[in-house]
């Protein structure tokens, strides 16, 4: 971010997010991704049922969330633990980092904020998934197979 960005919510354009099965949620950043240097923030929706991203862990950014409204749960290093607004969860880098949420209402939206520590490069991973993705200012996005690399 080279310039003061001043946002109104209500401006703020929503940006459908899907990521296979029932990981699906709206975004509005509020410094716009491509703009990113050090940090961001979004405003992240989960509509009723739904999850955000699959359960990851960054090996470099930390997270921190705000929880605005609704109800969900929050799956995490040592189990899970229901969330509601009012919540703030913070997230380390590396694997005790580890988390997801899921909208547990069946009528309404969980709403967040989500403030990240965005380092030029980074790596997350999905244990449950097997899977490693590798991005960053210079990388073109890389996606493996945790099982297919270890075995090789």
């Amino acid at each position: 971010m080279d310039n003061y960005i001043f946002q109104n919510f209500n401006n703020i354009e929503t940006i459908p997010v899907h990521m296979g099965n029932d990981n699906c949620f709206n975004a509005k950043p509020i410094i716009p991704w491509g703009d990113v240097k050090s940090c961001s923030a979004a405003f992240i929706e989960i509509p009723a049922g739904k999850s955000s991203y699959p359960h990851h862990y960054h090996a470099i950014a930390e997270e921190i969330f705000y929880i605005i409204s609704g109800v969900g749960k929050l799956k995490y290093y040592d189990g899970e633990k229901e969330i509601q607004a009012g919540d703030v969860l913070c997230f380390p880098a590396g694997e005790k980092g580890v988390h997801s949420i899921t909208n547990t209402s069946k009528t309404e939206s969980l709403v967040y904020i989500d403030f990240a520590a965005n380092p030029k490069n980074d790596i997350t991973v999905e244990p449950k998934a097997e899977k490693v993705k590798i991005f960053g200012e210079n990388i073109k996005d890389m996606t493996f197979d945790t099982q297919d690399t270890l075995n090789d």
